[in-house]
């Protein structure tokens, strides 16, 4: 098998697992809770966002890939998780405006893992020696994708009925 079909049998295995997980476990769990408690967890895990700097880090990664591809993926990651952090403290606070904040984040992240899944074809991610950050595509970024849809779905479906019993 080659390396790109054992990456994508990694990530494709991973995205099942969790999107399983989501719908035995943490989709029964979320409707328990109200909007704030909620959310607030899936804001908390895309904090660790700041995990996509493995590419611009010559430490994590021993053949850096393309700037072009390094720069708008660890900067988009770290631009979204500094979106669900900001998003967290409003949830926790109450905010009027946590909600067009979460909508905010949840797009800026799924356009960030787009546009880095097109640019990891574009620059030929796979021919790089990516070291550690090798863990990111096959499973950090299903992960991600799974909790992304989680979010979608308690903005859409549940709707957030109000923040003001936020836990403090």
């Amino acid at each position: 098998m080659s390396p790109i079909a054992v990456m994508y049998t990694e990530f494709y295995m991973s995205l099942v697992a969790f999107a399983l997980i989501a719908v035995w476990y943490v989709v029964p769990a979320l409707r328990a809770r109200p909007f704030h408690a909620a959310v607030a967890p899936i804001l908390l895990l895309h904090s660790f966002r700041h995990f996509g700097l493995f590419y611009i880090t010559p430490m994590a990664v021993p053949s850096p890939p393309p700037i072009g591809f390094a720069a708008p993926t660890a900067y988009g990651d770290v631009a979204t998780a500094l979106l669900a952090l900001l998003a967290l403290v409003a949830v926790r606070r109450a905010w009027a405006f946590a909600v067009p904040l979460i909508w905010t984040f949840n797009i800026v992240g799924v356009v960030d893992l787009a546009l880095a899944a097109v640019n990891a074809q574009r620059y030929g991610l796979a021919s790089y020696s990516v070291g550690v950050a090798y863990l990111l595509p096959i499973l950090v970024v299903p992960a991600l994708l799974v909790s992304h849809a989680l979010v979608f779905w308690l903005l859409v479906r549940r709707g957030p009925r109000t923040l003001d019993a936020a836990a403090t």
